[in-house]
């Protein structure tokens, strides 16, 4: 089902160490509505947890990891990196093109 214009993607963030289970589902939720609206499906996504970080971000030693696996056309990737860097939940993301 992978379309001509359809890429894999990794995403990988961290959300701010206070927010509670209901606050990290809640950001997860959204952002799958975004991949979603992007026309993008998804693949697999892994809650690594709470982990202390390897340097301190924000004055922050500890924030909550987790990883998404998708796939969505290429034209989707701005809006999710849009979602992701106006969010103040996270200190931190990177997306990654799976099928280079």
């Amino acid at each position: 089902m992978n379309g001509a214009n359809e890429r894999q993607y990794e995403l990988v963030y961290i959300l701010q160490p206070q927010l509670d289970e209901s606050g990290i589902n809640s950001f997860d939720s959204r952002l799958q509505d975004v991949i979603a609206a992007q026309g993008g499906s998804e693949i697999a996504t892994e809650v690594w947890g709470k982990r202390t970080l390897a340097y301190p971000i924000e004055r922050h030693f500890e924030g909550h990891y987790i990883l998404h696996r998708f796939q969505m056309p290429a034209a989707g990737a701005d809006e999710i990196d849009r979602t992701l860097r106006y969010s103040e939940d996270v200190m931190r993301y990177l997306l990654m093109r799976k099928d280079a």
